[in-house]
């Protein structure tokens, strides 16, 4: 029982220093991750965007000048579009290359 637990402690000590070592910055999961940061700031300014543009409209018997204010029809369009376009390039984000095997001539 005592080798076994000892077989044990040395495989799991061997997996991580491998898993360590191997990586180092450049695996996989941590450009999924950094796509998903990137689509997450992107749903955000679209939010905020659409958050920007809302309030009181007009009615046929009272006009309310607030909805030609630079922040609705400036400043609020432009966080969407940089939203929709900050989600095309989280989308598009190169993930790591996976080595490919050699090939033989």
């Amino acid at each position: 029982m005592n080798s076994t637990s000892s077989n044990m402690n040395n495989m799991s000590r061997n997996m991580n220093s491998e898993s360590s070592s191997s990586c180092k910055g450049k695996c996989p999961w941590t450009v999924v991750l950094t796509s998903r940061r990137i689509i997450l700031t992107a749903c955000i300014l679209i939010a905020l965007g659409y958050v920007l543009m809302s309030g009181p409209g007009s009615t046929e018997s009272s006009f309310n000048p607030d909805i030609f204010s630079p922040v609705r029809i400036g400043i609020a369009p432009m966080l969407c579009l940089a939203g929709y376009l900050l989600i095309i390039v989280g989308i598009l984000k190169k993930t790591a290359p996976k080595d490919l095997p050699s090939q033989k001539k």
